[in-house]
């Protein structure tokens, strides 16, 4: 055999592998199914893979060309409907350009404008600012690594107090001196409302099942995730000290994490309370911590400028590859700027939402002085969103509404969005809306979906020619060397990033479009356990209440964690799959993807074709009607089909329970974020924890936000409340005519009331608080209220007579009058 350099002249052609083999002769090594001594014949199990995909295209065009032609018969054969009112709803409006502007100019009001001008105004000054702060920082450290010097900067004196050991000792005082405040001005409401003249209460930064300020809210909750990726990245990098305990650290994180919830507690609860007095607190509370926290980031906590604090974690290194990478220029602080535009947006928002509350609530204050109705009712903040639900054009009333409308007879939102979005996308109702706690908590993950996503991309591009070279000897290793010299390798890798780009991308769109999903999935499971269906979510089970109050504790945290850990898994499979398809671009074949390849696909073709053939003899050959009534056609031939498939499809069973495992892992990765989809399926899905914190939150969001019985309710509460103002009224009125005129005893009033109800509604006497001590045993107490729920009436007396003596009833009857 001559010699030949395979470098120069490839005798193998475009099917093979040109080498050396041991001796030093010339051999190809053949691709696929190619075979020869210069891989120019195609073999026999290539002939027949070829034979196989041809069959499978053709059941592909015959059962699919079937389907459209009998469905295009089925339509002609219909009676037409008129869907002209259909159409109207769903397709292209003529006018939809004039209802759109008209829709704008109604939700873009004057306020939301002048909002988000100032928005841009604080964003602006504030980057800019910080921009100034790190210019100095960033020319030094420049100067030091050009003359080859150590690098970091010398922290300014007053950093030790604004950031003494990662907790802001500054705002942190002001913040608890606030939230006492907050306390002492606070009125009791239930317990012990006439000590302290009702004063000192618990203040709460927010009711999760109420619609208050959800927006604000849900701008507060995404700084506070901003913070805690900082606390994240920690845990999961170990940035630890070696002096300190496991636990110790912890313990720390956990203090960390509860400093940071009570430094914006202030800021919550004064819109939670909106009084003037709170709200000029916290405006100048926020404006003091946005202030500190652009000097503290600019100056103290620089994102990629080591200190002299820090500089002993990386030594420098991590800036000098971020200066080999992007150079000395202003490009690390243009990047700095950029990923701080979202952080700032937000603390713009809440430093100019809170005066424009402050100004409202003086303005309202100042007019109902000039009204002098000193027969106002003073209502609490939970009143008024009770007695709100009851109004007519309020979102429950309008879900209790629609339950009496057909569809198509349903008006359609009138915002704006709801016309920009297209149905088939997202349908938006009126008479649905997401709790405070869900805009908290999808705020928080978008913020941090970015932050991860900046992050990723900034500081870990510099490293990928390194993880690139250490990851190419690693699959050298363990794909082996071939015994061919000069072959190249099995497989090549390319550079690593446009791939890792790609699939960075990749994870935060997939992971976008699964919360949004996510997001439609939880208001129609709502929706059905309004309705009692439990189709999805199962069924409410008395044994399983602490369950489902413990899940929805979980729920937000498990929410995060997953949302993380999937963005994680599916930025790691795209990755993977991004870098073979870079490598098949890049050097045309790889070597060990073929050997795969060449084992996956005659598999694959083959249950391809045995499934197509399944579905064209089920339909046409055993179903009648061509499979639109599920009967039996042709029973014998089909009992002889199945006789002969029961022993064909075992070696397909084994095939695919491997196929299913391989579904299981990916279907796991991708939907990791959904809470809603468990992939242990639906008899083990309550083994899944995250699954479990889904149906509590769900459980519980229902019975405290079903529409219905906030209707009802707030109807009753409202009815209650106008008696007690007409009362009030009356009782002033004839005050003013005859001062001498003592007043009716209210409690009177309310015992001769609650008289005629007990004797309208007897069942309610055995239902009341004397009634039920009556009976000794706290469990007989519990049974009875939860039977008289399922009782009808006539079980219920008979149930409550058969626990109660007559004596006893004698006593709790005269007992419930007196």
């Amino acid at each position: 055999m001559t010699y030949i350099d395979c470098s120069t002249y490839d005798p193998c052609g475009r099917y093979g592998y040109c080498g050396d083999d041991v001796n030093g002769n010339w051999e190809c090594q053949c691709k696929f199914w190619w075979t020869g001594t210069l891989c120019n014949k195609q073999s026999s199990s290539g002939i027949q893979v070829i034979v196989l995909g041809v069959l499978v295209g053709v059941l592909l065009i015959i059962f699919y060309g079937l389907s459209i032609f009998f469905s295009t018969r089925r339509n002609k054969q219909e009676p037409k409907i008129d869907n002209k009112r259909n159409d109207q709803n769903i397709g292209l409006n003529p006018n939809l350009t004039h209802v759109v502007i008209v829709n704008v100019k109604k939700s873009a009001r004057l306020s939301s404008c002048f909002i988000a001008i100032l928005m841009l105004t604080v964003t602006t000054v504030a980057l800019v600012t910080k921009w100034s702060l790190i210019q100095p920082i960033h020319n030094e450290l420049v100067k030091k690594y050009q003359e080859q010097d150590l690098l970091f900067y010398t922290r300014k004196s007053f950093c030790h107090l604004i950031d003494y050991e990662d907790f802001n000792m500054l705002t942190f005082p002001i913040a608890c001196l606030l939230v006492i405040i907050f306390i002492i001005f606070s009125k009791r409401t239930s317990c012990m409302r006439q000590k302290l003249k009702g004063y000192v209460a618990p203040v709460i930064p927010i009711d999760f099942y109420m619609h208050i300020k959800r927006k604000f809210a849900a701008v507060v909750f995404a700084i506070i995730a901003d913070e805690l990726v900082d606390i994240v990245s920690q845990v999961l990098l170990g940035e630890t000290s070696n002096d300190d305990g496991v636990i110790v650290v912890y313990i720390l994180r956990i203090a960390k994490v509860l400093v940071i919830g009570l430094r914006y507690y202030p800021v919550l609860s004064a819109v939670y309370i909106d009084s003037i007095l709170t709200l000029l607190c916290a405006t100048f509370y926020a404006w003091l911590d946005f202030s500190l926290t652009i000097v503290d980031q600019g100056l103290c906590q620089s994102d990629f400028y080591p200190s002299d604090d820090n500089f002993d974690d990386t030594n420098g290194t991590d800036l000098e590859i971020l200066f080999n990478y992007y150079g000395t220029g202003h490009n690390l602080i243009l990047i700095t700027i950029l990923s701080d535009i979202p952080r700032y947006i937000c603390w713009s928002y809440i430093v100019i939402k809170l005066p424009m509350l402050l100004i409202t609530k003086i303005h309202k204050k100042i007019k109902h002085k000039q009204e002098n109705r000193p027969n106002r009712l003073h209502l609490t903040r939970e009143e008024k969103i009770l007695l709100h639900s009851s109004a007519p054009h309020s979102v429950e009333m309008t879900y209790v509404r629609n339950l009496f409308r057909p569809i198509n007879q349903r008006s359609t939102s009138r915002s704006f969005l709801a016309r920009l979005i297209p149905k088939f996308i997202y349908q938006w109702r009126d008479d649905f809306r997401f709790s405070s706690r869900i805009l908290c908590i999808y705020s928080t993950i978008f913020l941090v979906l970015v932050s991860i996503t900046i992050q990723a991309c900034i500081l870990v591009l510099p490293y990928m020619d390194i993880m690139q070279k250490y990851l190419q000897q690693q699959v050298d290793t363990l794909t082996g060397v071939s015994s061919l010299i000069g072959v190249q390798r099995e497989f090549p890798l390319p550079n690593f990033v446009p791939p890792y780009v790609i699939a960075i991308l990749a994870a935060f769109i997939i992971t976008i479009i699964q919360l949004l999903t996510l997001l439609a999935n939880i208001r129609r499971n709502l929706l059905q356990i309004f309705r009692s269906d439990d189709s999805e979510i199962p069924v409410r089970s008395k044994s399983k209440y602490l369950s489902y109050t413990t899940g929805n504790f979980h729920f937000a945290g498990f929410f995060i964690g997953y949302v993380i850990w999937g963005y994680i898994l599916t930025a790691v499979f795209a990755f993977i799959v991004c870098i073979c398809i870079d490598a098949f671009m890049t050097y045309g074949s790889v070597m060990f993807l073929e050997k795969i390849l060449k084992s996956i696909i005659p598999v694959l073709l083959l249950i391809i074709f045995k499934q197509y053939l399944n579905k064209l003899l089920a339909r046409y050959a055993f179903l009648q009607h061509y499979g639109d009534v599920l009967a039996i056609n042709n029973r014998r031939i089909l009992m002889i089909f199945l006789y002969f498939n029961f022993f064909l499809d075992s070696f397909l069973g084994f095939i695919s329970s491997i196929i299913r495992i391989i579904q299981s892992v990916i279907g796991g990765c991708l939907y990791m974020s959904r809470l809603d989809y468990s992939p242990m399926g639906r008899k083990l899905e309550t083994f899944d924890s995250g699954f479990s914190a889904y149906c509590g939150f769900i459980h519980i969001e229902a019975v405290h936000r079903n529409s219905i019985m906030l209707v009802v309710v707030g109807h009753l509460y409202s009815a209650m409340k106008a008696k007690q103002y007409l009362a009030k009224s009356l009782t002033t009125i004839v005050r003013s005519i005859n001062p001498r005129n003592k007043d009716y005893s209210s409690k009177a009033i309310r015992k001769w009331h609650l008289a005629v109800l007990l004797l309208r509604n007897p069942r309610l006497t055995f239902l009341r608080k004397h009634a039920l001590l009556l009976l000794q045993n706290e469990d007989k107490q519990v049974k009875a209220l939860n039977t008289a729920t399922r009782l009808s009436y006539s079980e219920q007396q008979r149930h409550r007579f058969s626990l109660i003596s007559e004596n006893d009833l004698e006593h709790a009857w005269q007992k419930n009058i007196n």
